[in-house]
């Protein structure tokens, strides 16, 4: 199939290469505690943590960010090749693979950030306080955790002795705003697809109607016949 301007899914194009380039873009969110005392570095393919300047990692982590990785590079790859040939019957199919990708990877990751801020400031002061054997005023917190974006700050004191007070700060990075770039694109990339793929309508006009005039016959002509003048009989008399 010959390539044309207007065959070119444009918007399908740019979202491919940036697709590509997500993954290596950095985090998109970034969260700390303390004056350094722990650092969370995260998005759906890189994942960052380190707990008084010890790192922490996890093998299976990694290998799911890894796919995740992958997966969206060929996601993008197929982005731009269905985009380039949008009209055909197999193009429609390749946008499709990965048009949504990264719309539900943002949403992924705003889910878990909401569960884990709910979960740290609803549910981890009753672990806490469990932990310390349930003893009244033994152990109290505050914790105070921003969901997805902010600052707060988080109170444990232990008796009447020890206070550990630690400021929190939640960001999301220039990166998180690129790929909701990039989910927007892909959702006008699936719009204007159909509307390169949607089949023509005939338009089938009713055939004119030719009226054919048809001439009277011309009227015979009558031919008249004038009688042929009598014939003289002569008599011959008898001698």
């Amino acid at each position: 199939m010959e390539l044309t301007v207007k065959s070119i899914n444009w918007f399908g194009l740019l979202t491919g290469v940036l697709m590509l380039a997500l993954p290596f873009m950095g985090f998109w969110w970034i969260g700390t505690a303390g004056t350094g005392a722990m650092e969370i570095g995260l998005s759906p393919f890189d994942f960052s943590a380190s707990f008084l300047g010890q790192s922490l990692s996890s093998s299976l982590i990694g290998l799911f960010l890894l796919a995740a990785k992958i997966s969206m590079i060929i996601a993008g790859s197929l982005m731009i090749a269905g985009s380039l040939f949008a009209k055909t019957w197999w193009g429609k199919h390749l946008v499709r693979f990965g048009v949504m990708r990264t719309f539900w990877m943002i949403i992924m990751l705003i889910a878990m950030l909401v569960i884990g801020a709910f979960i740290f400031n609803n549910v981890l002061p009753g672990v806490i306080s469990g932990m310390a054997g349930g003893t009244a005023g033994a152990v109290q917190t505050n914790i105070s955790i921003p969901y997805i974006s902010g600052s707060a700050t988080s109170t444990i004191q232990i008796g009447t002795n020890a206070t550990i007070t630690a400021p929190v700060t939640l960001s999301l990075t220039a990166t998180f705003f690129v790929s909701v770039a990039v989910a927007a694109l892909g959702i006008v990339t699936r719009i204007y697809q159909g509307r390169l793929t949607k089949p023509k309508k005939l338009i089938v006009r009713p055939a004119e109607r030719k009226v054919i005039k048809v001439r009277p016959a011309e009227e015979k002509k009558v031919i008249k016949v004038k009688p042929t003048k009598e014939k003289k009989i002569i008599k011959v008399r008898p001698k």
